[in-house]
């Protein structure tokens, strides 16, 4: 059987069933997939605590998980394909700006993204690469 993640879900309780202190009862149930604290640990495990997209090593409890498309209120960009590893300053700069944007800013951050982001999205991968691209100079 595949280690599952467990956790408190609240849920309301059904007509006549409650629990005496807060009137409804929390259940143990399964989370859908993933929790952010173990996709935070296994990239942890995987790459040690250093930012996607400096390239720093960070004290692990100054490690934030960063969405490289930012979410802005949509629920599909949680996947674990578009999570990376982020210290605070990189993650704060990068805020809510279009990943392209961001890593203009910087080449050198492309070429980190695609070394601490072998996980991503193929869509995300493709877009680190041609940003950390060089344009040839013609002749």
């Amino acid at each position: 059987m595949a280690n599952r993640q467990w956790g408190f879900v609240g849920r309301s309780p059904r007509k006549g069933r409650t629990t005496a202190s807060s009137g409804t009862r929390n259940q143990l149930r399964r989370s859908g997939g993933r929790s952010y604290q173990a996709h935070r640990d296994w990239l942890i495990d995987r790459h040690g605590s250093i930012c996607a997209y400096c390239g720093v090593e960070t004290d692990p409890d100054e490690m934030t998980l960063d969405h490289v498309r930012p979410r802005k209120g949509q629920s599909a960009y949680d996947r674990p394909d578009n999570l990376v590893l982020a210290c605070r300053s990189c993650n704060a700069e990068k805020a809510d700006v279009p990943l392209l944007t961001f890593l203009l800013g910087k080449r050198s951050r492309g070429v980190y993204l695609l070394h601490y982001g072998d996980h991503l999205s193929e869509a995300l991968q493709e877009l680190a690469r041609k940003a950390s691209e060089r344009p040839l100079l013609s002749s």
